[in-house]
C-alpha cells in the first residue's frame, strides 16, 4: 500500500526547503522535498512553481503545529 504524501510547504529554492525539513524531521516526521507533484495532495499551495516540501498525509496534523508555531 502507497503512502499518501502532501505539500506542506513551496519555496523559491532548495535551501529554504532544507530548513523546514530538518525542523520537521527533527520532531519525527519523515520530509522529503521535490520538484515534481505528479501523485501529490496539494495541500497548502498557492503557486505553481519551485520547491515543494512533502510528507506522509498521516503525519499533516503534527507538521502543521510545528510549522504553525514557527510562522506565527
Amino acid at each position: 500500500m502507497e503512502v499518501q504524501k502532501v505539500i506542506v510547504g513551496e519555496f523559491e529554492n532548495e535551501l529554504y526547503a532544507e530548513i523546514e525539513k530538518k525542523d520537521l524531521e527533527a520532531a519525527g516526521i519523515k520530509a522529503n522535498i521535490s520538484e515534481d507533484d505528479t501523485d501529490i495532495f496539494i495541500l497548502f499551495s498557492n503557486e505553481d512553481k519551485g520547491v515543494q516540501l512533502v510528507i506522509p498525509r498521516a503525519q499533516i496534523e503534527k507538521a502543521k503545529k510545528i510549522l504553525e508555531k514557527k510562522f506565527t
